[in-house]
């Protein structure tokens, strides 16, 4: 895979992270409480329309880290990121090399 491509692929999730950043903003304004929102797959594909639920903690924790990224599990990239945690169904993804500084 070459470094143009994983960059694109970075880039994919960036918007996603863009809408669950919107979410968790509203969220917040509302007076966040403990339960669980939902938010989107932050994985690669432009298809993928997967909910998974976090409180706003839990995503918080994530968005501590540009390079960090919330997606289903299954929907990893071996070839630009790892897994760094799994919350259930629900894995923690961190970029590497071009896909970080793409993000960055």
């Amino acid at each position: 895979m070459t470094e143009i491509r994983r960059g694109r692929l970075a880039e994919n999730q960036a918007l996603f992270r863009e809408i669950n950043e919107r979410i968790g903003a509203s969220a917040e304004a509302q007076g966040a409480d403990p339960h669980a929102y939902e938010f989107v797959c932050e994985c690669s594909s432009l298809e993928c329309f997967e909910r998974l639920e976090l409180t706003l903690h839990e995503y918080g924790r994530v968005r501590e880290r540009e390079q960090l990224f919330i997606v289903l599990s299954g929907h990893e990239q071996p070839e630009i990121e790892d897994v760094i945690e799994r919350l259930g169904e629900i894995a923690i993804v961190e970029k590497r090399g071009g896909a970080a500084d793409a993000v960055a």
